[in-house]
C-alpha cells in the first residue's frame, strides 16, 4: 500500500477509535487500489465539451 495512503487510513481509523486487527489493512488495501484504478480511469475520460449528469435507473438495482 502507498505510504501516504497506509497513513491516512491509520489516522481516519484513530480518529474513528477504531484498532485494526492483524491483516485488515492489507485487505482496505486491496479495496483502496481497486477504487483508485477505477477513478483514474474515470478521470482519463475525454469528455470534450459534454456535461456530465447523473442517471438514477430502478432495473439496475432490482434483485433478480
Amino acid at each position: 500500500m502507498d505510504k501516504l495512503i497506509e497513513q491516512s487510513l491509520n489516522a481516519l481509523l484513530a480518529r474513528e477509535g477504531l484498532q485494526p486487527k492483524e491483516g485488515d489493512l492489507e485487505e482496505f488495501a486491496k479495496i483502496i487500489e481497486l477504487y483508485m484504478g477505477n477513478l483514474k480511469t474515470l478521470h482519463s475520460v475525454d469528455l470534450g465539451a459534454e456535461e456530465v449528469a447523473g442517471v438514477f435507473r430502478p432495473e439496475w438495482t432490482a434483485n433478480k
